[in-house]
């Protein structure tokens, strides 16, 4: 996501999108990682705005929409009794001053849960974004949306917001989940390299099952035995991708922790049946019946 979203920066693009199955991590990758990885691979800071969505309601209700878009900016009066005329020009001074942050005259707007977004909404944008790009400001906007978005930009067309989908949805690209037993042992092995409480020197599972650490087992490397279950747990005639949702992996893992922590076994817990068990009783595989139903969204398009 975040070397996506870097590219889109480094070609100046208004608008991208991120689809992809629901409980598959996007929100957690938006709200905790993708800032700091997009500083870091832009080399210096990055203004940023994240807005999770809100339904900003009825045609008449454009206050809210700036209302909420202050709130997601920290605006310290973003609660205030304003009009809507002085709440736009609140949301653009703040806006201004912290594109002015950065290095370049460009802000970034993320918005999660974006396919709940309504075409009058994407129309304000166009405006907030027009009016930016007259102050020389490049506002860009970055959907992560389900996969229910796919189809938005022809949607959005045929209804009339062509000028919003030629703005905002032209380019687009999948989140992936874990999709092999190297990124899932990657993951695992932050549960055994995270302090935990922040501030300490010890880990998940060196302080939920010490017994187990001081005997040197660790959560990584039950990477093959996980996704093995995840495997074992596909939904009958699953024609999806192997791309695993972060949602089974936690759960997964958290469940093992919490009943080593209870007094279990690390051999009786870890064991290719416990983990089978603990994969099937997650929701693991009705999820991947949804992402399996929604394969054709999710294969490359073939272009020649």
């Amino acid at each position: 996501m975040a070397n996506a979203m870097a590219g889109w920066l480094d070609d100046q693009a208004d608008g991208a999108t991120i689809f992809g199955p629901s409980r598959f991590g996007k929100s957690s990758a938006v709200n905790h990682w993708l800032q700091r990885l997009l500083s870091e691979r832009h080399g210096g800071f990055v203004p940023m705005v994240v807005w999770s969505h809100i339904d900003s309601g009825t045609a008449q209700s454009v206050g809210r929409f700036y209302a909420n878009l202050l709130l997601a900016s920290q605006h310290p009066l973003a609660h205030a009794v304003r009009s809507p005329l002085d709440r736009q020009h609140m949301l653009i001074e703040r806006w201004m001053a912290m594109a002015a942050q950065g290095r370049g005259r460009f802000l970034v707007l993320v918005i999660d849960e974006a396919q709940a977004m309504t075409q009058r909404e994407w129309i304000w944008l166009v405006e907030l974004h027009s009016t930016l790009e007259r102050q020389r400001i490049r506002l860009c906007v970055f959907s992560v949306a389900s996969l229910q978005f796919f189809d938005e930009p022809v949607g959005m067309a045929l209804s009339g917001g062509a000028h919003v989908a030629a703005r905002f949805m032209l380019l687009s690209k999948p989140f992936h989940g874990v999709r092999n037993t190297q990124e899932l042992a990657y993951v695992m092995t932050g549960y055994d390299n995270t302090c935990w409480p922040a501030g300490s020197d010890i880990s998940y599972t060196a302080g939920l099952a010490p017994k187990a650490w001081a005997a040197g087992h660790r959560m990584a490397s039950q990477a093959d035995a996980l996704f093995k279950a995840m495997t074992n747990e596909l939904p009958e005639r699953y024609a999806g991708p192997i791309d695993f949702p972060m949602k089974t992996v936690v759960h997964a893992c958290r469940h093992v922790l919490l009943r080593l922590a209870g007094g279990a076994v690390w051999e009786d817990v870890t064991s290719p049946e416990s983990w089978q068990a603990i994969v099937a009783e997650s929701g693991h595989k009705p999820l991947m019946a949804i992402v399996s139903a929604a394969a054709p969204k999710l294969r490359p398009k073939v272009t020649g």
